[in-house]
C-alpha cells in the first residue's frame, strides 16, 4: 500500500532535485530548475514520510463536536482568512503547500512541505512575509513556521478529541496552485496505519474529501471551523507494484491528528530561534535579510507573483545568487549572460523594502510594477547613491508552479536617492 505526501509539484521540465525525486508521483512536489536533462520516470508511485509518532496514552474516547447553526459556506467565510499559501525554495528547485494560523505569527504546516528548504515565503490574502521553521517532526509530518511580521487572519483552534466516524469534514488549501479551494467529505476511518518505506505509521485520520498536490499542511476542518487534522497524504494505488491486478484507490486521504499537532506546537512555539535552513553552500540567512513587503494590488495572482519576487530578493540579500538566478526564466538567464556575469553586476545590492503597486495581465503573463528600495556601496550605486528607490516593471511568466521573472524595465528612468531618514 502506498501513501503519498501532498506538497505540490509541476510537470518536470529538467533534472529534478534529489530531495524531490520521491515526490514526483505524489501530492507533494517540487519544480525543477530548467537547464538539465529530464529524469527517467516510473509508473510506480514513490512513498513519502507521512507518519505520526506514537502517543504514550490510548486515544481519548471519540466525541461529536457540537455543530453551530449554518452550513459550510458560513464556516469557510469565517475561517478562510487564516489559510496561508507557502512557497519554498530548495537548493535546486521549488515547491508549495498550505498552512494555517495558530497565532498571528505562527503557521502550522506539514513537515514535507518545508523539507530541505533554503527559503520560505508565505502569503495570506494580500499579506506576504518570509518565514523560518521553528520546529519540525518528519515522523509526524508536522512543522511550525514563524513569520517575520505579524499577519492578520483567522486564528484556528485545534480539536482536543478525535472526530467520530462519519463526521463531516472539509479541507481548505491551494491544490494544483489554484486559488483557495474547498473540498468536503467525511471522516471515513480512524487510527489508520500506513507503511511508509520501512516505517509503519499509525493513528492517522482518513477522509474521502478530495485532495490534490498543494493541499499538504492545510487544515482538515469540522463544520464549526475547528481543526481535526493537518492534511498530509493520500493513497493512489492499492498495491502499487505495477501489476495487472493493481487498481487506483479513491477517496483515501489522510491527516495528522490535531491532538498530535497541538502537542508539537506547544513544545515549539516558545523557541526564539528558527532551525537552520539548507545552506546550499551559501551563507545562512539572518533576520536582516528579510524584506519589508507591501502589496497594494488586488489582482488574483498578485500574492503569488510577490512571493517569487521576495524569494528572489532575499536570496540576493544572503548572497544565495544561484537561488535568486533560478527565479529568472531560462530565456532571461541566457540574456543575462549566465549566473556569473549576472551576479557580478549586482555588486553590493541589498533589498530593503518592496511595494507592489500594480499587477496587470498580458495574456497569460503578468506585468508587476513595484517600488524597490535598495542599499549598496557608493561605488556600486547610481551616481554614488548608497540608498536608492527604483520603480521597476517586472514581466513574469507562469511555469506551472511559480511566477518567474522574464524581463525588467525601469519606466521612470534611473533610481532616486532615498529621502532623508529612509
Amino acid at each position: 500500500m502506498k501513501a503519498h505526501a501532498l506538497r505540490s509539484s509541476a510537470p518536470a521540465k529538467a533534472a529534478v532535485p534529489a530531495a524531490c525525486v520521491a515526490l514526483l508521483l505524489t501530492l507533494s512536489g517540487c519544480i525543477s530548475i530548467p537547464g538539465a536533462a529530464p529524469p527517467a520516470t516510473s509508473t510506480v508511485p514513490s512513498t513519502i514520510p507521512v507518519t505520526d509518532t506514537p502517543t504514550a496514552a490510548s486515544p481519548a474516547p471519540a466525541t461529536t463536536p457540537a455543530r453551530q447553526p449554518g452550513d459550510w459556506a458560513n464556516t469557510v467565510t469565517e475561517v478562510r482568512s487564516g489559510v496561508a499559501k507557502i512557497n519554498v525554495m530548495l537548493c535546486d528547485g521549488s515547491g508549495y503547500g498550505t498552512g494555517f494560523l495558530i497565532a498571528d505569527d505562527l503557521i502550522v504546516t506539514a513537515a514535507h512541505v518545508v523539507k530541505d528548504q533554503a527559503a520560505i515565503s508565505v502569503s495570506l490574502g494580500s499579506q506576504v512575509s518570509s518565514a523560518e521553521v521553528l520546529g519540525v517532526d518528519e515522523a509526524a509530518d508536522l512543522a511550525l513556521l514563524h513569520t517575520d511580521r505579524p499577519l492578520q487572519g483567522h486564528v484556528f483552534d485545534l480539536l482536543t478529541s478525535p472526530p467520530v466516524l462519519g463526521t463531516d469534514v472539509a479541507a481548505l488549501g491551494f491544490p494544483l496552485d489554484n486559488d483557495l479551494t474547498f473540498t468536503a467529505g467525511r471522516v471515513s476511518g480512524l487510527n489508520r496505519q500506513q507503511t511508509i518505506d520501512s516505517r509503519t505509521v499509525t493513528n492517522l485520520i482518513q477522509t474521502d474529501a478530495a485532495m490534490n498536490p498543494g493541499n499538504s499542511g492545510g487544515p482538515l476542518l469540522t463544520m464549526e471551523g475547528k481543526v481535526a487534522g493537518v492534511v498530509s497524504s493520500k493513497r493512489t494505488w492499492v498495491f502499487g507494484g505495477n501489476r495487472e491486478d493493481d487498481f487506483s484507490a479513491e477517496g483515501t486521504a489522510y491527516a495528522v491528528d490535531a491532538r498530535k499537532a497541538a502537542l508539537a506546537v506547544e513544545s515549539w512555539r516558545t523557541r526564539t530561534q528558527g532551525l537552520t535552513p539548507a545552506s546550499c553552500g551559501l551563507p545562512a540567512p539572518t533576520s536582516t535579510d528579510s524584506i519589508t513587503v507591501t502589496l497594494n494590488s488586488d489582482h488574483p495572482d498578485a500574492a503569488n507573483a510577490t512571493q517569487s519576487l521576495v524569494l528572489h530578493g532575499e536570496s540576493i540579500n544572503r548572497s544565495a545568487y544561484e537561488l535568486a538566478f533560478a527565479i529568472l526564466t531560462p530565456e532571461q538567464q541566457a540574456y543575462q549572460g549566465g549566473l556569473e556575469f549576472w551576479r557580478a553586476n549586482l555588486g553590493t545590492s541589498f533589498w530593503l523594502t518592496l511595494d507592489v503597486d500594480t499587477v496587470t495581465s498580458q495574456g497569460s503573463d503578468l506585468t508587476v510594477v513595484v517600488q524597490l528600495r535598495t542599499s549598496q556601496a557608493a561605488m556600486d550605486g547610481p551616481d554614488g547613491q548608497t540608498c536608492s528607490v527604483w520603480v521597476i516593471g517586472y514581466s513574469m511568466k507562469w511555469d506551472g508552479s511559480i511566477w518567474r521573472i522574464a524581463d525588467t524595465t525601469t519606466p521612470e528612468g534611473p533610481p532616486e536617492p532615498c529621502s532623508a531618514g529612509a
